[in-house]
């Protein structure tokens, strides 16, 4: 997938534990679709870890205590923005 300058990147980005082990993240970005990237720990790798089709989205595959680092961009077709910046939190109980 190439990156296209043209698409906008989220911008915005907030990532919240919440209980019952979920982390909310929001963006602000305007596109078909959005990818969501994700590592854990700061010595890891990042991947993708999900796609969705709104400003939002709620990641249930938790660990309380863990840290996780979020990063986004919008997706169309065989395009890609750059990343948001990205946006730290730690799961909750």
């Amino acid at each position: 997938m190439g990156v296209d300058n043209v698409l906008p990147a989220p911008t915005g980005l907030t990532a919240k534990g919440l209980p019952k082990s979920i982390n909310h993240i929001e963006f602000t970005g305007d596109a078909a679709s959005f990818e969501i990237w994700r590592r854990h720990g700061d010595t890891v790798d990042w991947y993708l870890h999900a796609t969705t089709n709104a400003p939002s989205y709620e990641d249930s595959d938790v660990k309380p205590g863990q840290y996780y680092e979020y990063k986004v961009r919008a997706v169309s077709g065989e395009s890609a923005s750059e990343f948001s910046g990205s946006a730290v939190t730690y799961g909750a109980e």
